[in-house]
């Protein structure tokens, strides 16, 4: 039953709980729970939100029957609320009692149900249940439960098949698909599209022109129009059978020598089987609005000769991240890089010009003769880039507690790179001579440094940076702009994702970039999210710049971030909304280093994010509040695909990495396991062969060119 919308505005202004003392029981002793039934709901279906209100103890002899339940419901960021009187339950729900059914004594279970206007703001909405003694006609507590989504979904593919998962490159590939029609109304001309390739990640055209003078499609695409004027019925269902939809071919690219059949090795080439998923999109007849996307199982594909090795498909390596160990694998150094005798305080290893480092550790008593001294040594060449003003010193020193350890003040003028420092100890006879390494790395830092992500996992191209603002004290904050909901959100959870999936794999992704910064040394509290939606930017970007007039998210169904935990919930997806935000960070943060994705790269989320940073950038120097000298860097890039190119200059901007802090980043990595984290696990690399380097490219002329991309 759902109640009338008895109030409209909060009843009184309650500030935490007010309690008042009731006949035999102690008000302050009652305890509230709740939450909504799901994570979000559609415009124009029910909000169901249920509660639980239990006396002390469960006391039987408490009086249930006075309390009444309201839940006020608001869109967040706004003043306005709704309060629905809940209907007490003569049944608990099941999960509460056991699957008995039934109340038990001191408890009363409450739940209503919100018609969703039609014409609802989509986004964030905030739950509080008040209780009151309706006796007393007081408030006797409010309690805030976790809030949920509303969104806007007119399309659903319902139903996404392959007619095989073995196919032979070059096989005709068939494929149905069942569309659903969510509105009240008809909807007609839809185009339907398969495509080898996945839209965010990919241009929909190749930058070259017809004979017509519009774009062309991007061959990468292999786009396939299964019907282009289909008519959804109202709250119907269409299925497109089993029909051509392309062909097999190989995406990866993988191949390998072959060996003859007991003869020497052919050198021909041949690609190794491999796993791959396609696209099938839902548009309007014009191809501007794009209902829904999906994602089909995977498909194998092979030569005819050829089904060896078998590929495996993407799954996790862990069911919680919690469970990863970052010490077992961690015997991967090579012999004589550390010794069971010295044990050295790796936890700092990334230094600036000016710092000093002090080794401190602990040695071990080494055959029959104690170890009397020890001798430091920084060796002339360092690993990488540069070489050390003083080719090499020594310290000798007596085993004592009292000795400072020994330190090495890296020169002003020191060259950034990874320089190896030698311990040995010496003794009376070979028993007690030991040696190990330490690899420091040198960088020139900033003051201060901000990083603006497009996903959650982008960061990990800043890792190593941002470790080493951590070690040397310097303030760093991470920002990141989409939700990441629909990267791999099908392979989480298994199954085709709406609108709620899509949000809660946001979660996800937010929980492990959050994760993965601890990882490196970075606290959660300084990473900040945005909640944009994944694949959206460029549409917000070109085609939603006012905050009138915000993006429909495709997988979210919300055109207002729809997350608790983000900068701002309920963000516009407009332009304006996001460059403003952005505009409020740099000023707040004053960063003397920005760094962000590449301009020149074709997943529309990346560049998009640069755009958005340099455009922010560019408007508060014109009111004089940034610096000019801002460095700005830019992260690598994988080509601009059918996009215009950026006219920026750049310079490399190299942060290098002592092996620990590549070892960090690597491990780091094996947190995102939504994005493959478990594919980085098994690919680990050891001491040696971590990479050194990261690679960034300062954006010389970023003040200039304003307005090349609008």
């Amino acid at each position: 039953m759902i109640r009338g919308l008895v109030r409209t505005a909060v009843l009184a202004p309650v500030l935490g709980a007010f309690w008042v003392a009731q006949a035999g029981v102690a008000a302050e002793s009652l305890s509230v729970e709740g939450a909504p039934a799901d994570s979000g709901f559609n415009v124009g279906t029910l909000a169901t939100i249920r509660a639980t209100l239990t006396s002390p103890t469960g006391d039987p002899a408490a009086d249930m029957g006075r309390y009444v339940v309201f839940a006020e419901i608001q869109y967040v960021g706004t003043t306005a609320t709704v309060n629905v009187q809940m209907d007490r339950q003569t049944e608990a729900p099941p999960a509460e009692s056991g699957g008995k059914g039934g109340n038990r004594p001191g408890v009363a279970h409450f739940e209503t149900s919100w018609p969703i206007p039609a014409d609802a703001p989509t986004g964030l909405y905030s739950v509080t249940l008040q209780v009151e003694d309706g006796r007393a006609h007081q408030v006797v507590m409010r309690k805030t439960l976790r809030g949920f989504a509303v969104y806007k979904k007119l399309v659903q593919i319902s139903r996404l098949d392959l007619d095989r998962t073995f196919y032979v490159a070059g096989d005709p590939i068939q494929c149905q698909v069942g569309i659903e029609n969510l509105t009240g109304a008809d909807l007609k001309g839809l185009r339907i599209e398969f495509s080898n390739s996945n839209y965010p990640w990919i241009s929909l055209f190749s930058g070259e022109k017809s004979l017509a003078g519009r774009e062309t499609t991007n061959p990468a695409l292999a786009l396939k129009v299964l019907r282009d004027d289909v008519t959804l019925p109202a709250r119907g269902e269409v299925t497109l059978p089993m029909m051509p939809a392309g062909t097999a071919t190989f995406l990866q690219g993988q191949q390998v020598a072959v060996m003859g059949a007991g003869g020497p090795a052919r050198h021909e080439k041949v690609p190794l089987p491999e796993t791959d998923q396609y696209t099938v999109a839902v548009w309007n007849h014009d191809r501007t609005v794009l209902y829904d996307m999906g994602f089909t199982k995977p498909a194998i594909i092979r030569t005819a000769t050829r089904d060896l090795p078998k590929p495996y498909d993407l799954s996790f390596t862990h069911r919680y991240n919690s469970d990863i160990d970052f010490t077992k694998y961690r015997q991967f150094y090579a012999p004589g890089e550390t010794s069971p005798a010295i044990t050295l305080d790796r936890s700092h290893t990334l230094y600036r010009p000016g710092d000093t480092v002090k080794l401190t550790g602990t040695l071990k008593q080494l055959g029959r003769t104690s170890v009397l001294s020890f001798q430091v040594e920084v060796k002339g060449q360092p690993t990488l880039h540069g070489r050390i003003d003083d080719a090499q010193f020594g310290l000798s020193l007596p085993l004592d507690e009292n000795t400072a350890p020994p330190a090495w003040t890296i020169p002003a003028s020191q060259a950034p790179g990874v320089y190896p420092i030698t311990v040995t100890t010496d003794g009376n006879d070979e028993k007690s001579y030991s040696q190990t390494t330490l690899e420091v790395a040198v960088n020139n830092l900033p003051s201060s440094l901000l990083v603006f992500c497009p996903h959650e996992d982008d960061e990990h191209s800043y890792a190593g940076l941002i470790r080493a603002g951590v070690e040397a004290g310097i303030p760093v904050e991470v920002v990141i702009f989409t939700g990441g909901d629909v990267g791999a959100c099908e392979r989480y959870y298994s199954k085709a994702c709406g609108p709620n999936e899509a949000r809660e794999f946001g979660m996800v992704r937010m929980e492990e970039s959050a994760e993965a910064l601890e990882h490196i040394g970075l606290t959660r509290d300084h990473l900040h999210i945005m909640g944009l939606p994944d694949g959206g930017s460029g549409e917000i970007w070109f085609h939603h710049i006012k905050v009138s007039d915000p993006f429909l998210s495709v997988y979210l169904a919300t055109d207002h971030a729809p997350y608790e935990n983000i900068l701002k919930p309920n963000l516009p997806f407009a332009r304006d909304a996001v460059i403003e935000l952005t505009k409020q960070i740099i000023t707040r943060f004053h960063p003397a280093m920005i760094a962000t994705a590449h301009p020149n790269e074709r997943h529309v989320d990346h560049r998009t994010a640069n755009w958005f940073v340099i455009k922010a950038c560019q408007e508060l120097l014109a009111e004089k509040a940034i610096d000019p000298s801002t460095v700005i860097l830019a992260d690598e890039a994988y080509g601009a695909g059918g996009y215009k190119p950026a006219p920026y200059r750049y310079e490399r901007a190299p942060v290098f990495l002592s092996g620990e802090a590549a070892a960090l980043k690597q491990e780091a990595s094996w947190i995102y396991q939504s994005q493959d984290g478990n594919l980085s696990e098994g690919m680990k690399k050891t001491f040696d062969e971590l990479p050194r380097e990261e690679v960034h490219f300062r954006i010389v002329d970023w003040q200039e060119h304003a307005g090349w991309n609008e």
